[in-house]
């Protein structure tokens, strides 16, 4: 009987399974056949989350999570040499920070190491990337989740081709029951209740994701399809985009309803996705907009084409460019044969590209390779 292959993941702080990275790396750990992968977690910093629901493997906590401290290094190099004398040799890195220090730490003591990279870039510095580009050369693969951040991943790094992986994110079908019922899913069923069209936008509440755009494309909107109204399903700060909405006569149109820890669930009362942002590595809402048969218009940027066909499961528009934007809306909002055959396409293509069984097996399969050399 083969033995399964010891997998040493790190990460710097783990604080939500529902989060964009550490979600896919608690799907990827939890879903991984433990006869062919055993996985174990490192993580720099201890979090509440953790301490109060464990993880699905055995994981360790270092203790610290600043690259300027010495207890960083000096903790990460004993550990490293303790996992390679339990067998361990090979590592996958997320995040930026254990990025850097992980790769010649894990070299010396013989542990191989595959980094992620799961956005677009917008963190790198001049200075990040004489970093990266030294300790690039102890990193033996990189694992991205689109097309886009591999053409970014080796022009800003100086990864070659064949060392940068491309495996997209996968998702579960999985739907909470606690969640059917919540706050969120009654305040939807009551707008639907009142003959309200639903423009969902499942995203944080930051510039980046240029939610004011979408306003202003309902705001064109108002008069020719006064049934249309918009739900955002994220956190933070609403104030400017509230007063952005009243201004624009919209006001009573625009639902803020803060975060959610099942999304998935409250996906089905809406009759259009949407993402407007000016940066998307590959976007985890678009996805899920598809699996639940919504079409979906969403800018241009980064892996959103590679998720979203224009014209079979909706609509691509140049970033920022909003009577572009409000024309795809008022093309879906108008045309219900077309939202159902664009969300049917749409939930096909994601079943069978996103799901955590391909996304699970891709990783074995990388992982067993990189032991095999």
């Amino acid at each position: 009987m083969v033995e399964p292959i010891g997998v040493l993941f790190v990460i710097d702080y783990f604080r939500d399974p529902n989060a964009g990275t550490e979600g896919q790396l608690f799907n990827l750990i939890k879903g991984l056949d433990r006869s062919c992968i055993d996985p174990h977690l490192l993580v720099f910093e201890e979090s509440k989350w953790l301490r109060d629901n464990g993880f699905p493997c055995q994981y360790s906590v270092l203790g610290s999570r600043s690259l300027k401290s010495l207890k960083t290094w000096v903790g990460l190099y004993k550990y490293a040499r303790l996992m390679r004398r339990r067998g361990i040799k090979l590592a996958h890195v997320f995040f930026n920070d254990p990025s850097l220090i992980c790769p010649p730490i894990f070299h010396i003591n013989g542990i191989r190491t595959l980094i992620s990279r799961r956005d677009m870039g917008y963190w790198y510095t001049p200075t990040i990337k004489r970093l990266l580009h030294f300790t690039g050369w102890f990193v033996s693969g990189v694992v991205v989740n689109s097309e886009a951040v591999k053409k970014v991943t080796m022009d800003a790094e100086g990864f070659s081709d064949y060392s940068v992986s491309v495996i997209y994110n996968g998702f579960d079908d999985e739907i909470k029951a606690s969640c059917l019922n919540s706050e969120f899913n009654k305040k939807l069923r009551c707008l639907k209740d009142q003959g309200r069209q639903l423009i969902g936008l499942v995203a944080n509440i930051r510039p980046i994701k240029r939610i004011d755009d979408v306003i202003g494309a309902l705001g064109m909107l108002k008069d020719s399809n006064p049934d249309l109204d918009l739900v955002v399903i994220g956190s933070g700060d609403i104030s400017e985009l509230h007063s952005l909405a009243i201004e624009l006569g919209v006001g009573s149109r625009v639902h803020f309803l803060g975060a959610c820890n099942n999304v998935t669930s409250s996906l089905p009362f809406f009759d259009i996705g949407v993402l407007s942002s000016e940066s998307e590595g590959f976007s985890n809402s678009l996805v899920e907009y598809m699996r639940a048969a919504l079409p979906v218009v969403c800018s241009a940027v980064g892996g959103n084409p590679e998720a979203v066909e224009a014209g079979v499961n909706g609509f691509l528009y140049p970033v920022g460019n909003i009577n572009e934007l409000r024309k795809a809306i008022e093309i879906l909002a108008n045309d219900g044969a077309l939202r159902a055959k664009m969300g049917g396409k749409g939930k096909s293509i994601a079943i069978r590209r996103y799901s955590i069984t391909e996304m699970t097996s891709a990783h074995t399969r990388l992982y067993r390779s990189y032991s095999s050399e």
